[in-house]
């Protein structure tokens, strides 16, 4: 009798070579369900269901390996912030690679086909930009930048017109003679043009692409209802004006141009 005891399952004791602690560590595997903030449980319903099971293990396995309460809760904050421009890349070619979880195991790191998600940066995964980087600025870009300042500037030169009065109400302020507006309308100005100058600024060129479609598609939807006459909010009349045509211009450069169809279409015949 050597007075050793025989090795049961959760020693550390080396089994065949490595310790079953070990072994678990290797193999980056934790029993039991996954766990993690319930405040982004709805983000997981928004993704497809092979996305939606790997983004989930990636959350819960970063905050599963960080003791730090802090260092967690920047770790939820920064996911819950990446929650836009993560639903928008979900059906990019970039992100449909991850292969299914299977059900009841938490992961410590998720399998990709060709590429490891742990290895991929934040700006990579979710299309936010944590730091700015020199570089030339894509076409989009610069459309944005274009935008945001002309828009910013109608805000505030619409507002020196009209001042805070009658601010949802039809007036006879007209921008340059050609845009009628009232407070509410410049409100709006200054918004979107804040809009344009963060996508420009703050996100990557597909992020910033995304940011463009959304929003030319919405101020599609607002040249509609100003020839329809829905926009006395706004001070729009109906029928053709410079505020409805504005908008409709608006609306297609911007799908078409910060959306980033030219770019690409440029790109591909410099690569041909």
């Amino acid at each position: 009798m050597s007075g050793r005891r025989a090795p049961v399952a959760g020693d550390s004791e080396t089994l065949g070579g490595i310790g079953l602690r070990d072994r678990q560590a290797t193999a980056r595997f934790r029993p039991g369900p996954a766990r993690g903030p319930s405040s982004l449980l709805w983000v997981g319903s928004l993704l497809p269901r092979e996305e939606g099971t790997a983004w989930w293990a990636e959350v819960t396995s970063c905050l599963a390996e960080t003791s730090d309460p802090d260092q967690r809760r920047r770790y939820v904050r920064s996911y819950r912030r990446s929650v836009p421009q993560l639903v928008w890349t979900s059906w990019t070619s970039q992100v449909r690679c991850a292969a299914p979880a299977p059900v009841g195991v938490g992961y410590s790191s998720v399998k990709w086909k060709g590429t490891i998600m742990a290895n991929l940066s934040a700006e990579e995964k979710f299309g936010i930009k944590y730091q700015s980087k020199p570089g030339p600025r894509t076409l989009d870009q610069k459309y944005s930048v274009l935008l945001g300042i002309v828009v910013l500037v109608l805000g505030i030169f619409g507002f020196i017109l009209t001042g805070f009065t009658n601010f949802t109400e039809m007036t006879n302020h007209s921008i340059l003679g050609l845009f009628q507006t009232n407070g509410f309308h410049n409100l709006v100005y200054i918004i979107l043009g804040l809009l344009w100058l963060m996508g420009a600024f703050a996100l990557t060129p597909p992020g910033n692409q995304g940011l463009n479609i959304a929003v030319g598609g919405a101020l599609l939807l607002v040249a509609v209802l100003g020839f329809l006459g829905y926009w006395s909010l706004l001070s729009i009349p109906p029928g053709l004006n410079g505020d409805n045509l504005l908008d409709l211009a608006v609306a297609l450069a911007t799908v078409i141009v910060g959306g980033g169809l030219l770019s690409g279409s440029s790109g591909r015949s410099a690569t041909a």
